[in-house]
C-alpha cells in the first residue's frame, strides 16, 4: 500500500514538472498583453522584459519584477495567467514615452 501511495505522488510530481510552463510560454503571454494596448517592437519587448525574473518551482512557474519582487505572471500545467495589469499598463506608457 505504501509502495502504490509512493508511486501515486512521484507520478503526480512529474505530471506537474512535465507540464510545467517555461520563461517562453510566460513571454509569450506578456508580449499579447503589451500588443494588446499597442504595437510593441521586439527590441522595446526585449528592453521591457530585461528586469523580469524568472522562477522555475517544479510544479509551478512564475515572473517577477527584479526590483521590487511583484509578481506579473504565474504558470501551472501549462497555463499562464497575468497577476499584475498594473505592470502592463505602466510598460506601455513607458515604451510610448508617456509620463
Amino acid at each position: 500500500m505504501k509502495k502504490l501511495l509512493f508511486l501515486i505522488i512521484a507520478g503526480g510530481l512529474v505530471y506537474l514538472n512535465y507540464t510545467n510552463p517555461t520563461r517562453e510560454d510566460h513571454e509569450e503571454l506578456l508580449l499579447a498583453e503589451l500588443q494588446a494596448l499597442g504595437p510593441v517592437s521586439e527590441e522595446q519587448f526585449a528592453k521591457a522584459t530585461r528586469d523580469i525574473d524568472f522562477s522555475n518551482f517544479m510544479v509551478c512557474s512564475a515572473t517577477k519584477t527584479s526590483l521590487d519582487s511583484k509578481m506579473i505572471t504565474h504558470g501551472y500545467l501549462k497555463e499562464v495567467k497575468l497577476v499584475n495589469d498594473k505592470w502592463i499598463r505602466e510598460t506601455v506608457q513607458t515604451l510610448q514615452g508617456r509620463p
